[in-house]
């Protein structure tokens, strides 16, 4: 696929990505991530310094950043726009800024599924983090269930699924015991729950713990990974 084709299917793909998946039955209405609504004052070229307007393209949700320059992605496995961003965060990722550091938070208020298989699905991605097979597996799951049509009913489905990966089961049950692993998931949950008013929909992306980025129709994928790494050297 040549650079032209590449770039229109991004474009395409942030449109289609913008309608995000709402905590409640499936809705029309835009969620806390996207605004569809433009501002027709605000500027847009990468050439003016006012480029970014809170407001317009970020909230601030939080009084203080966090030391430590970072982005959290706000998503879910059940998800089909999370799923589709997938693309659009595999853009990002290599272009951050020198410093700041990108992980995941997995939500468990989808209606999708129950919470407790959406925190079952929790466990398996911390599980292939501290492998080190964290984005395979959550590459593995996200096609599980929106490629393969596959249902997710248990830990025991996330296990075979590792395993079909030539990923020990004893190395997926060890993991799941471990302190550490207990740890990370509670700090996941309680980052759902410091900004939980401000997840009502998926995907979603917290800078520094304080800005929440807004992603409008007319901004390409290239405007996503400058807003995020601008909002990253922010304070």
């Amino acid at each position: 696929m040549n650079r032209p084709t590449i770039a229109f299917f991004l474009a395409l793909l942030v449109s289609l990505t913008l309608a995000g998946c709402s905590e409640g039955p499936p809705v029309d209405s835009s969620p806390a991530l996207v605004t569809i609504e433009t501002n027709a004052q605000a500027p847009l070229s990468p050439l003016l310094p006012i480029k970014w307007i809170n407001g317009t393209h970020y909230n601030i949700v939080a009084e203080t950043a966090s030391e430590k320059k970072q982005i959290v992605e706000y998503f879910s496995f059940w998800c089909p726009a999370c799923y589709r961003f997938e693309m659009i965060i595999n853009e990002i990722k290599p272009q951050l800024a020198k410093g700041v550091t990108f992980r995941k938070v997995h939500v468990n208020f989808m209606q999708f599924t129950t919470p407790e298989i959406q925190e079952q699905a929790t466990k398996a991605m911390l599980i292939g983090r501290s492998l080190g097979t964290e984005e395979l597996m959550n590459a593995a799951i996200f096609a599980h269930i929106h490629e393969q049509g596959q249902k997710i009913e248990g830990l025991n489905d996330l296990k075979q699924l590792f395993i079909s990966y030539d990923i020990p089961a004893v190395d997926f049950e060890s993991t799941l015991i471990k302190t550490e692993l207990t740890d990370a998931f509670m700090q996941n949950n309680n980052e759902i729950s410091r900004f939980k008013e401000h997840l009502q929909s998926v995907p979603n992306i917290i800078v520094n713990g304080k800005y929440q980025a807004i992603f409008t129709r007319e901004m390409s994928v290239q405007d996503i990974v400058d807003l995020v790494n601008w909002l990253s050297q922010q304070k």
